[in-house]
């Protein structure tokens, strides 16, 4: 299968766009489901343009963490606002906020011991089947016809199989197409009457359903401080004041907290690096820490918690910088310096 080219691409956009434009939106699952067949390529994909199989339970706990979330009371703050749980649909709750909610309550927002909970399964296995019947259906839904353009339809059950070429165009357009979802879902929300009472004329509604998490990453420090005896991962610099968790590959390119992604930084040079990839010799220090220390700070942190897939870590960092490469995108290198990505930074990802 060879590698689509710029016609299927633009075919491919012109279909996502379609989509938003004629795809009905009763409720905010399909928001859902293009967000997680998008990092579900980025995650098992690559850029050959083959068809991807995906398992209908990564899909499931894709959508767990998606609306986790959103699963806490929320309220703009502002006078006469209500405090309460989003609605996700124009009638009664989406039934995956249901089927995750009372977990939700027991271990008070804590995703990791969720993810431990006995009854963890039984409930990625509803959300699963609520995945089926609903979004998985209707997704494709162009102006009242079935068009299944990113995978195939009825799926088997279990799968869904992306079509060739999809997963390419997934992950070579998945900042443009998280923006676009995770936008949609915003105003979906926005505009759905029920949600009015917990919404002001200004809110920071964006910032609660898809800013970077609560997660407890006092107890990221406490691990990697010792790692990295106590110096900033970037400066090399000892770490005298409180140390900040940062996320190597950044929260705005890959929302998700795994544990191999964490460094501790500097505020200085964390805040200058800000939303960009770190430079050469920064991700090449990152692949040497994680071949020395990668079972130690799996171990240390899913104990914790925090999801801990090596493998993942290394696709998601090896995307993320093949398209910044592919797209001539600069580095952060140190404080006021950035560079060009060059080929020879690549190489730390040869098998």
């Amino acid at each position: 299968m060879s590698v689509p080219g710029a016609e299927a691409q633009i075919r491919f956009l012109q279909q996502i766009q379609r989509l938003f434009g004629e795809g009905e939106f009763s409720a905010t699952y399909k928001f859902a489901l293009l967000l997680s067949l998008a990092e579900l390529a980025v995650e098992r994909g690559d850029d050959s343009g083959a068809a991807l199989e995906l398992p209908l339970a990564a899909v499931a706990e894709k959508f767990a963490e998606l609306y986790w979330r959103q699963l806490a009371v929320y309220s703009s703050g502002q006078a006469g606002a209500q405090a309460a749980v989003l609605h996700q649909n124009h009638g009664a709750q989406a039934a995956i906020v249901q089927h995750l909610a009372p977990i939700h309550r027991e271990v008070q927002g804590q995703y990791g011991a969720a993810r431990q909970h006995p009854e963890w399964e039984g409930v990625l296995r509803a959300v699963a089947n609520t995945v089926r019947a609903m979004p998985l259906r209707h997704l494709q839904m162009l102006g009242g016809t079935l068009e299944p353009f990113l995978y195939h339809y009825p799926c088997p059950r279990g799968v869904v199989r992306l079509k060739p070429g999809v997963a390419f165009n997934l992950r070579r357009y998945h900042v443009l197409i998280q923006q676009l979802a995770r936008a949609g879902w915003v105003e979906h929300v926005r505009g759905n009457r029920l949600n009015a009472p917990m919404l002001g004329w200004r809110d920071d509604l964006e910032t609660f359903m898809f800013g970077a998490p609560r997660a407890p990453l006092a107890e990221v420090a406490r691990v990697l401080g010792p790692l990295q005896s106590h110096r900033c991962f970037y400066c090399r610099e000892r770490i005298t004041s409180q140390a900040e968790v940062d996320h190597f590959i950044p929260w705005s390119r890959y929302p998700r907290d795994t544990a191999h992604n964490f460094v501790l930084a500097h505020h200085g040079c964390n805040n200058d690096k800000r939303q960009m990839l770190a430079a050469g010799r920064h991700l090449e220090a990152w692949m040497e820490r994680f071949g020395r220390y990668g079972n130690e700070i799996g171990q240390a942190l899913s104990d914790k918690g925090f999801v801990v897939d090596p493998q993942c870590s290394i696709r998601v960092a090896r995307w993320a910088y093949e398209e910044a490469f592919r797209m001539g995108a600069s580095a952060w290198k140190e404080k006021g310096m950035t560079e060009l990505l060059r080929p020879s930074s690549l190489a730390v990802f040869a098998d």
